[in-house]
C-alpha cells in the first residue's frame, strides 16, 4: 500500500528539527564559534513534536474522568470527591506507569518518586489540604498509545472561587498550552457567572479555547443537545466569543472507559470521544506543528543568511591575487582596524547610552500609567465614585453598604484590566528597543526569547485577611439589594453569594508580569485590613466610608503593583543587557574575523591560498545546498 500523501503545507517536525541542525552545525564550521545552545535547544522542541492540552473548568466537573479516559487508563489521575490542590498533573508518555512530585522552589526538595498509592496524599485536599506539601507539580508517564506521538496533558485543579489559590496556578499553564480545553457538563447548572469572568480573562491570554460537555449519558439527547445550545448563547453572549469560532465537543467518560474494556465500537461510538480524538489529531496537531516548523525554517534561514555573508567576504578575500588587488586588501585591513576602534570607542557606548535612557523613558512612562489609573483618587477610583454617587442619590445607608461586593469586583477587573495592557506593552516596548538596536549594530538578534521569564523571576508572596471586607458586605443586611446591585453591574449574570463574589479571583495572567501581579490583584482584593468601617445611619457618611475603603485599598494594590512593575522591569532590564551585550559581542567578532582573514590573505603562500580556496568552496557549496532546502520547505509551507 502505497504512504498517504501529506496535504499542501507540510513539513514534518523531523524534517524541520534536521534542517536547522545542519544550518547550526554549518555555523559552527564556518565561524569558528562555540556550538549556539539556545538554537539548539528550540531544534530538540522541533525534534520532540511537544503538543501540550490543558484541561481547564470549574471542580466536579469530570476533567480527570475525562484525562483518564482520554487516555484509556482508570486512575491515571484522581477521581474523587476531593479536588486537586493547588498543582497540577502534566501527563505524558512513557513505557512504564510511574509518579514523580516535583516541589516548589521554597521547599527545597528534590523530585520524589512515588507508588499510585501515594498519589492522593500530594494531589488531593484531603492528602495535601491547602498545599501544606508545597507541591508544585505531579509527573505522570504513562504507556497511553494517544500520548506517544509528544501529546502532552495537563490536569489542573479547579477554578472555583472556593479555590482561589488553584484559580492563579491554572493560569500560569494557559500560555503554553497548544490548546485549551474547558470543561463543563451536562447536568447540575450551565456555564455560570465564576465560569463566565474566568473566560473572559483566559480569553485575552489564548484564543485556542475548545469546549467538552461531560457525563452526557446522565441526560437524554434533547436534554444534553439544550444545554449545549444554552451554553454556546452563554458563550456568544456573556463571553463574546464568535459562534462561529466555538468548537463544543459532549463527551461521556464512563462510556469510553466501558467501550475500551469490552471492545465495544457502539459504546465508543456512544462516548462522543471519536470526534474529538479525531479534531485533536487531524486538526489541533497539524496546526500547531506547521506553526514549529514555519518558526524553524525563519531561524534557520536567518543563520544561514549570516553565514552566507561571511562566507562572501573570505570569497573576495581569497580572490584578490593582482596588485591591485593585493593594494585593495591592504586598504581594507586598515579599514578592518578603524572599525574595531570606532565600535570601541563609539558605537559600543553610543548604543549601550540609547539603551538606557530608552530604559529610562519605560520606566517612567509605565509607572506613571499605573499610577494614573491605580492610586487612591486616580481614574478607577474616579469612575467607581461617579457610578456610586449616580447609583445612591436616594439610597439608605443598608443600601449604600450593600454594594461593596459588586464594585471591589468592579474595581478589580479594572486593575487586572490596566495591568494586562501595561505589561503587555512593557514586553512590547523592550521588545521593539533591542529590534532597533541589533539594526544599528548590524548584528543579528539572538534566539533568546525576550518575552520569557521563568515564574521564579516574579514570584511575590503577599498576604491577606478578608475579614474585614466581609465585616463590611455584612453591613449590607439581607442579601436581595446586593443581587439587584450586581445586575447592575453585571447585565443580569446570577448565581453566586456574597462570600462567593468577594472571594472569587481575576487574577492577572499570560504576561510578561506573570503570576506576580496576578497575586498581588487577587490577594489584595480578597480583603484589606484597611477596612475598618463601623455602621451609620447617614447615606452621604456611608458613601465616603465605601469609596475611602476602595481608596485604601487601590493604595495597597497601587504600592503592590509598582513593585511587581519594578521586580518584572528589573528582569526584562537584565535579559535586554544580555542581549545587547551578544549583539555587540557579535559584531565585534565578525570585524575581529574580517580583520584575521586579511592579514592572514596578505602573508600567505600560494599552496596555503590554494587550501583555504578549496575549503572555502566546500563551505560555499554546503550553504548554497542548505539555502535550496530551505527555499523548498518554505515553499511547502505557503
Amino acid at each position: 500500500m502505497s504512504a498517504k500523501p501529506k496535504s499542501a503545507g507540510y513539513i514534518s517536525l523531523a524534517a524541520t528539527a534536521n534542517l536547522m541542525a545542519r544550518v547550526g552545525m554549518l555555523e559552527e564550521a564556518v565561524t569558528g564559534k562555540p556550538k549556539d545552545e539556545e538554537y539548539f535547544n528550540q531544534v530538540a522542541v522541533a525534534a520532540r513534536g511537544i503538543f501540550r492540552v490543558v484541561i481547564m473548568g470549574e471542580i466536579k466537573k469530570g476533567k480527570s474522568s475525562f484525562i483518564n479516559a482520554l487516555c484509556g487508563i482508570d486512575d491515571l489521575v484522581p477521581v474523587h470527591s476531593d479536588v486537586a490542590t493547588s498543582t497540577v498533573f502534566k501527563i505524558h508518555h512513557g513505557e512504564e506507569h510511574n509518579y514523580k512530585v516535583f516541589f516548589l522552589p521554597e521547599a527545597n526538595r528534590e523530585p520524589l518518586s512515588i507508588l499510585p498509592e501515594e498519589v492522593n496524599d500530594y494531589g488531593t485536599e484531603k492528602g495535601n489540604p491547602d498545599n501544606k506539601k508545597n507541591v508544585d507539580f505531579i509527573a505522570v508517564q504513562a504507556p497511553a498509545p494517544l500520548l506517544k506521538s509528544g501529546l502532552i496533558l495537563v490536569d489542573t485543579p479547579g477554578v472555583g472561587g472556593l479555590f482561589k489559590k488553584h484559580r492563579d496556578i491554572t493560569y500560569r499553564h494557559a500560555p503554553k498550552a497548544d490548546a485549551v480545553f474547558f470543561v463543563t457538563e451536562s447536568i447540575n447548572e450551565p456555564i455560570g457567572a465564576d465560569e463566565i469572568s474566568f473566560l473572559k480573562d483566559l480569553r485575552k491570554i489564548t484564543p485556542l479555547v475548545y469546549f467538552v460537555q461531560t457525563k452526557s449519558s446522565l441526560a437524554d439527547t434533547a436534554a444534553r443537545l439544550a444545554r449545549m445550545e444554552n451554553n454556546i448563547s452563554i458563550l456568544v453572549d456573556k463571553v463574546g466569543i464568535p459562534k462561529e469560532e466555538i468548537r463544543y465537543f459532549i463527551i461521556d467518560s464512563k462510556l469510553k472507559r466501558e467501550a475500551d474494556e469490552n471492545k465495544d465500537i457502539e459504546d465508543l461510538k456512544d462516548s462522543g470521544f471519536p470526534p474529538l480524538q479525531a479534531y485533536i489529531n487531524t486538526v489541533l496537531k497539524p496546526a500547531r506543528e506547521r506553526n514549529v516548523a514555519v518558526m524553524g525554517i525563519r531561524r534557520a534561514a536567518s543563520k544561514l543568511a549570516q553565514l552566507q555573508s561571511e562566507v562572501n567576504a573570505r570569497k573576495l578575500i581569497l580572490e584578490a591575487s593582482t596588485a591591485e588587488q593585493q593594494q585593495e586588501l591592504r586598504t581594507k585591513l586598515q579599514e578592518a582596524q578603524e572599525a574595531i576602534t570606532e565600535w570601541n570607542e563609539n558605537i559600543r557606548p553610543s548604543l549601550v547610552k540609547e539603551f538606557q535612557l530608552a530604559v529610562q523613558d519605560i520606566n517612567s512612562d509605565l509607572t506613571g500609567k499605573v499610577t494614573m489609573e491605580l492610586r487612591p483618587g486616580g481614574r478607577i477610583s474616579e469612575r467607581t465614585q461617579s457610578f456610586l454617587n449616580q447609583q445612591t442619590q436616594s439610597a439608605n445607608p443598608e443600601d449604600i453598604y450593600a454594594m461593596v461586593g459588586p464594585l471591589v469586583q468592579q474595581t478589580r477587573a479594572e486593575a487586572s484590566e490596566t495591568m494586562l495592557t501595561i505589561s503587555d506593552e512593557l514586553k512590547d516596548r523592550f521588545s521593539r528597543l533591542v529590534e532597533a538596536l541589533a539594526i544599528k549594530s548590524g548584528a543579528s538578534l539572538p534566539n533568546t526569547s525576550l518575552l520569557v521569564l521563568s515564574d521564579t523571576d516574579m514570584q511575590t508572596t503577599i498576604e491577606f485577611s478578608d475579614a474585614s471586607l466581609r465585616e463590611l458586605a455584612a453591613k449590607a443586611g439581607e442579601g436581595h439589594f446586593f443581587e439587584r446591585t450586581r445586575t447592575a453591574l453585571y447585565g443580569g449574570m446570577a448565581g453566586a453569594t456574597i462570600g462567593g463574589i468577594i472571594g472569587s479571583v481575576i487574577p492577572v495572567v499570560g504576561t510578561i508580569l506573570g503570576s506576580t501581579v496576578g497575586m498581588m490583584i487577587a490577594g489584595a482584593w480578597g480583603g484589606h485590613q484597611a477596612l475598618e468601617m463601623t455602621r451609620t445611619q447617614q447615606s452621604s457618611v456611608a458613601r465616603q466610608q465605601v469609596l475611602a475603603a476602595i481608596d485604601k485599598d487601590l493604595a495597597g494594590i497601587h504600592a503592590q503593583t509598582l513593585s511587581g512593575l519594578n521586580k518584572a522591569f528589573g528582569s526584562l532590564r537584565i535579559h535586554a543587557e544580555g542581549i545587547l551585550a551578544e549583539m555587540v559581542k557579535e559584531s565585534m567578532r565578525k570585524l575581529s574575523s574580517q580583520r584575521a582573514e586579511l592579514e592572514q590573505r596578505s602573508k600567505a603562500t600560494s599552496p596555503e591560498i590554494q587550501t583555504k580556496r578549496h575549503e572555502l568552496k566546500s563551505l560555499t557549496a554546503a550553504v548554497d545546498a542548505l539555502g535550496r532546502e530551505l527555499k523548498a520547505a518554505e515553499k511547502s509551507l505557503e
